[in-house]
């Protein structure tokens, strides 16, 4: 557990961070309308950066982010295809969403960020697989994924908000 000591403070703030949202997506709430949409953009956010400061100065730049893309872009097409569940509503005099309780984005932020620790766990202890062209494609289809589950969720309530409001 040494290795501990090496991990910035800030890692832990956002790691706390992450908790309390995750936790309190645990029940049913209401929730203004930016926030279930722009959460979701950060973590993608996240995920690119990683990406982009990870492989900058190398040659494994373009396929990284080409796969990211690829499998990002091929998740959020399929998963934004299906409806949202019934007990998700949008009311549009208060601007919120009424989101049901759940424990998957907990795993979703918890899953994000494990990965990235490792990730960074593994470039800080100059493990020569993080550069391995494999390696490579590999984390930044695990990153894509992630992107495209949060992607297709935000993209599908803004599409539920958009309807509520054209209805108005």
């Amino acid at each position: 557990m040494i290795f501990v000591k090496h991990v910035p403070v800030w890692v832990f703030f956002i790691l706390a961070a992450l908790l309390w949202l995750g936790l309190s997506a645990r029940k049913n709430r209401w929730v203004r309308w930016r926030v279930p949409i722009i959460v979701p953009i950060a973590m993608t956010f996240m995920a690119v950066s990683s990406l982009v400061t990870q492989y900058l100065a190398t040659d494994a730049l373009m396929p990284a982010v080409l796969a990211w893309l690829g499998v990002c872009g091929l998740t959020a097409r399929q998963l934004s295809r299906r409806p949202l569940p019934e007990a998700v509503l949008y009311i549009a005099e208060s601007g919120k969403f009424h989101l049901p309780g759940s424990y998957v984005p907990l795993a979703m932020y918890l899953g994000i960020f494990a990965f990235k620790f490792m990730v960074g766990f593994m470039t800080g202890m100059h493990m020569p697989i993080v550069n391995d062209l494999l390696f490579v494609l590999g984390i930044s289809a695990i990153y894509g994924l992630f992107s495209g589950v949060f992607l297709s969720s935000a993209w599908r309530l803004a599409m539920l908000r958009r309807q509520s409001l054209k209805l108005e």
